[in-house]
């Protein structure tokens, strides 16, 4: 694929193998994990801020970003700056049992407030675990914890390295490694699907090398220092389950043990993940799209995705702007269902109806 070669780096596949651990069983196949080495060089920009000293800087610094007039993002955004670095990232690519004749491998982007713990979500066997469902369906599936996260990958500074450029070459870097059979697994097809803050890498990562995935889905898109007090005020974090629950969830449609396993095991933002997470159109990107987003949305829809907006009857449909080459493009909008798709009881629901159109394609 012509998009490869303007990558900036490869990963070197020697050093990824030597470095596997030993594979280990889970429903429907196996799973390795592994911390990858991964060489990028993307054009952050400057950014005009420092990182606040208390709760109250944060509170107002998120107010005056996010209100309606706000100008804030050309205040703040300067120049751009190049960020030549490695990073360790944590990956887990999980193989299963009996591969699809397609060989297809899905590669799995996660939103804020949550590391790769989204994708398999309640362990092994969980009707949350969407990694169970890929492999169910005979597909491999590399999720990972993006960078700055609370897991396992690289924590750098929150202002500077961890913005939208650099995680979306992290993001190309990683497709690279699966295009390169990694393990002896030859992957024929590969399938991105993001969630939230993850869809909008998926889309930058396209808008920049076209067609460097076979096909792609979009999920949920359109301080806490008890917890994370070892990292700089440059991370941040929502406060309180009563946030989470009005941002995430869509109340009478969850567990509430799901919402307070969410809470107790959620992860940070970056400042520059903040002010950076803008994505363009990709409009060099043809293969196909599906969108799936919760009727419900706070965050995308502002609890309501049923919303028309221009010719498109409601604000699903309209994330169509966003791929203006693509001709196989199509939706669902799960009924009461929030911004965390994966956390709410219809997740089977919609698990089946991603593995469906994959099969279609």
């Amino acid at each position: 694929m012509a998009a490869l070669t303007k990558l900036s780096a490869l990963i070197s596949i020697l050093t990824v193998i030597t470095s596997a651990q030993a594979l280990y069983s889970v429903p429907n196949g196996k799973c390795s994990d592994v911390l990858l080495p991964v060489s990028v060089t993307a054009q952050n920009a400057v950014l005009n801020i420092t990182a606040p000293h208390n709760q109250q800087e944060l509170t107002d610094f998120i107010a005056q970003f996010t209100s309606l007039t706000s100008n804030s993002t050309t205040q703040i955004i300067g120049a751009p700056v190049t960020n030549n670095a490695t990073y360790k990232i944590w990956t887990e690519l999980c193989l299963p049992t009996k591969q699809d004749t397609a060989n297809t491998v899905e590669f799995a982007v996660h939103g804020i407030n949550f590391d790769h713990t989204y994708w398999n979500f309640g362990g092994p066997g969980s009707k949350y675990n969407y990694v169970d469902s890929a492999l169910k369906a005979g597909h491999a599936i590399l999720i990972y914890d993006r960078l700055g996260r609370t897991g396992k990958s690289d924590k750098p500074d929150g202002i500077k390295e961890v913005q939208t450029a650099t995680e979306v070459e992290i993001a190309a870097q990683l497709v690279t490694f699966l295009r390169g059979n990694p393990f002896g697994s030859r992957f024929n097809r590969i399938i991105g699907i993001g969630h939230s803050y993850g869809s909008v890498q998926l889309i930058g990562m396209l808008g920049k090398y076209g067609n460097l995935l076979d096909a792609t889905i979009i999920t949920a898109s359109g301080q806490n220092p008890k917890r994370f007090g070892a990292l700089p005020s440059s991370y941040i974090a929502t406060q309180g389950i009563i946030n989470d629950q009005q941002v995430f969830f869509r109340f009478g449609n969850y567990d509430p043990a799901l919402l307070k396993a969410a809470e107790a095991g959620k992860a940070t933002a970056t400042l520059g993940e903040v002010i950076t997470q803008g994505a363009g159109p990709a409009a060099n990107y043809t293969n196909p799209v599906f969108v799936v987003t919760g009727d419900k949305d706070y965050i995308f829809c502002g609890g309501n995705c049923y919303q028309a907006v221009n010719n498109f009857t409601n604000l699903v449909d309209f994330t169509k702007v966003v791929f203006p080459g693509v001709s196989n493009f199509s939706t669902f909008i799960p009924a009461e269902t929030g911004h965390g798709v994966n956390l709410h009881l219809s997740a089977p629901q919609v698990y089946s109806k991603i593995q469906e159109w994959i099969a279609q394609l």
